[in-house]
């Protein structure tokens, strides 16, 4: 990724979740839910970069800014995200949070909430989480455990587990464990 691409992707992000106007003055202030899941989303977007491009003492100093500004806003929102593991126009609509550092989120990929996306436990390495494809829509509750593959555009009913995987596209899955509810 150059700056040029993230300058696009981070122009998106704010496409969704700033509000042109008074409404991003009032959100800002405010300190509105929405306003710090897009501050959130676009720090972690930096961190991206400048872990990839570290090469100066400015790319160096720059990663560790957004470091720990990241977790400081994470704590606060309760959202856990990796820096290099999601694709573009990641909407999150409730907080709660926690991806896996070897989890891949696709692009356009909703999360409503409480939901989870890991491997089975610390005795397994990163590398083994969930690779989600492009549309995946996680209801609120639902949680993703081991190295499974979601296909695209799959939508995950609230409070399910998915622990296998899942290779239908558009369809909808849901339970403990989830199975295919309608195609």
């Amino acid at each position: 990724m150059n700056k040029k691409e993230l300058k696009e992707i981070i122009k998106e992000d704010k496409a969704y979740y700033f509000d042109k106007g008074l409404k991003r003055v009032y959100r800002f202030f405010t300190h509105n839910p929405l306003y710090q899941r897009g501050r959130y989303i676009i720090i972690c977007r930096k961190i991206g970069y400048y872990s990839l491009h570290q090469k100066s003492i400015l790319g160096k100093i720059l990663l560790a800014f957004y470091s720990r500004k990241k977790n400081i806003l994470g704590e606060k929102i309760h959202i856990e995200l990796g820096p290099n593991i999601f694709g573009r126009r990641l909407r999150i609509y409730h907080n709660d949070i926690v991806v896996n550092v070897g989890a891949i989120v696709g692009d356009d990929c909703e999360l409503y909430g409480n939901n989870c996306i890991g491997n089975r436990g610390s005795n397994f390495p990163p590398t083994d989480a969930p690779i989600l494809g492009n549309g995946v829509s996680l209801g609120v509750g639902a949680n993703i455990i081991g190295k499974v593959h979601i296909a695209h555009n799959i939508k995950i009913s609230s409070m399910s587990l998915v622990n296998k995987d899942l290779t239908e596209e558009n369809a909808l899955y849901g339970g403990v464990p989830a199975k295919l509810i309608k195609r």
